[in-house]
């Protein structure tokens, strides 16, 4: 698969032509947009804090269950200490774009946005297709950067062994 590329906000992400929507279900033409599903709403992210916060480790994964799909960010500096606050709220705000909506826990219901997602530059909307997202200021478990954070705060490398793989904890050191 081909990706393409859009351009949002005066920046060029790519993004995969699956995305790309130009028929309705009966087949018959209709406006042109954009369906971030779960997945290319990771690799937006992604992409988003690689090219405004190049020092900042960025790790998402996204699910897809029975009623829906999430996205979880995890964003921190390669030491594993949370990024500062301006950097994560402008991050938060960009992967809650491609959420389109909110759990009413009052009303045990789930309550779709009026307006979700974005529009490119020149035009083409981009509907958000992420039921739940979810963006912490901190290193994912068993990462490197999770290690490295761990270790410094005074955690042992054998209590860390048990919970993560000895290579990462090595590389984790090495650095």
């Amino acid at each position: 698969m081909a990706n393409l590329k859009v351009s949002i906000q005066g920046t060029i992400y790519q993004i995969n032509e699956k995305a790309f929507r130009n028929t309705g279900w009966n087949k018959e033409p209709i406006t042109p947009y954009f369906y971030v599903s779960h997945a290319a709403a990771g690799q937006l992210v992604k992409q988003f804090v690689k090219k405004n916060y190049p020092n900042v480790e960025c790790r998402v994964s996204s699910q897809s269950f029975a009623g829906g799909n999430s996205l979880d960010v995890n964003v921190c500096n390669p030491d594993g200490t949370p990024i500062p606050n301006a950097q994560f709220e402008a991050i938060n705000n960009f992967a809650n774009l491609f959420e389109y909506g909110r759990y009413n826990g009052q009303e045990d219901l789930y309550e779709s946005y009026e307006n979700s997602g974005l529009v490119t530059d020149n035009g083409t909307v981009i509907q958000a297709g992420v039921k739940y997202v979810s963006v912490d200021n901190r290193p994912s478990f068993g990462t490197v950067e999770w290690a490295r954070y761990e270790l410094s705060v005074g955690r042992e490398y054998k209590d860390l062994s048990r919970y993560c793989d000895t290579k990462i904890l090595d590389k984790a050191l090495a650095a």
